[in-house]
């Protein structure tokens, strides 16, 4: 098999010669990696780790070009972040909310939306030529919760979910909008070569989803519908991240038409694989699930090689499983040798 058939043989439920692998890190991960292997070239590095996927960001996503190497930016949402510095690395942290404290619908037709124009997708077809081999994954936004979240600010939107809802239902709407379009224009334009198409969109906590399931099923149900279905009208699959405990909202995903779920936090409230297999792994995909709270960053190489093999042994059987990062990113507290381990015990090791 080459990745590309590897990987969506495992989305339809089918077993693999092996359990299909993707990848992804931060900067300063990648730059580790990029020295212990002596290349400055990511296809080698995916090769050298046997990764199955390569996924296409769009031109201006979250920021413009012109914000990316600042300290302070302001992304096409309209929402600001500051470079915060922490050990070995940075991340961008949210500190300005324009839509904060505005209580009036007139306020979010005031506020300067992006046109789908904003966001560019004419490097995907050359770029997912570069990589044909691979399941290619094509990004065209964020969730609308999730852009509300950093527009609004988290506290006043769930405010808005108990005491304003034609608020938080006219945000929530007009994002999705904008992103249904965004979404519709790389299909329709750039998106012949793209086999799976990527969303995050992150409303659960360690514990819990943020707010109840009949929350969800009015306020986000609607938009997550209507992008799953335009993209398995144009024959692709739909890849969801949400972080956390979001067991009790995966019926509702499913039933949306959600193909696959991303990261399965193990640790968080009810993401034990095991009744993740047995309850859903006839209807959802799972993606990612290696441990980045203690597995990865704590553990020996052997406890990560052994954390690899039992996820495969759990999730593998029947297909429905890529094996990756359970939080998209590998952190720079994994020490390189578990990162190691890792991708060489999930490109030997065969579903029992």
């Amino acid at each position: 098999m080459i990745s590309k058939e590897r990987v969506l043989a495992a989305v339809d439920h089918c077993e693999t010669d092996r359990i299909p692998i993707t990848f992804d890190a931060e900067r300063e991960v990648y730059d580790i990696l990029f020295e212990h292997f002596k290349t400055n070239s990511k296809e080698a590095l995916f090769d050298r780790l046997n990764v199955d996927t390569w996924m296409i960001l769009p031109e201006n996503f979250i920021y413009p070009k012109s914000e990316e190497d600042k300290i302070e930016k302001t992304s096409i949402w309209g929402y600001k972040t500051r470079a915060t510095p922490y050990s070995g690395g940075t991340y961008d942290e949210l500190f300005y909310s324009p839509l904060a404290g505005k209580n009036e619908i007139q306020d979010i037709k005031n506020h300067s939306w992006p046109s789908p124009e904003a966001l560019g997708f004419s490097h995907f077809p050359a770029e997912a030529e570069a990589h044909k081999d691979r399941a290619i994954i094509g990004v065209f936004t964020w969730g609308a919760f999730f852009i509300a979240s950093f527009v609004r600010s988290t506290q006043d939107l769930m405010m808005d979910f108990a005491l304003r809802k034609d608020y938080a239902e006219y945000l929530i709407r007009h994002i999705g909008e904008v992103s249904l379009a965004v979404l519709e224009r790389m299909l329709e334009s750039y998106g012949q070569d793209i086999d799976i198409v990527y969303m995050a969109d992150d409303y659960c906590s360690q514990q819990a989803p943020l707010f109840s399931p009949d929350v969800f099923k009015e306020m986000v149900v609607p938009y997550l519908s209507e992008m799953v279905d335009m993209v398995h009208r144009h024959n692709k699959k739909f890849l969801l991240h949400v972080c956390g405990a979001v067991r009790p909202l995966l019926p509702m995903i499913i039933d949306a038409g959600v193909d696959m779920l991303e990261p399965i936090q193990i640790r968080a409230q009810g993401m034990d694989p095991e009744g993740l297999k047995r309850d859903f792994g006839n209807d959802i995909c799972f993606y990612g699930g290696v441990d980045l709270q203690q597995i990865l960053c704590n553990g020996t190489p052997r406890q990560v090689s052994d954390e690899v093999k039992r996820l495969i042994d759990i999730l593998g059987p029947g297909g429905g499983y890529v094996l990756g990062p359970g939080h998209t990113y590998i952190q720079i507290d994994a020490p390189v040798e578990n990162i190691l381990a890792m991708y060489e015990t999930a490109a030997g090791y065969l579903v029992r």
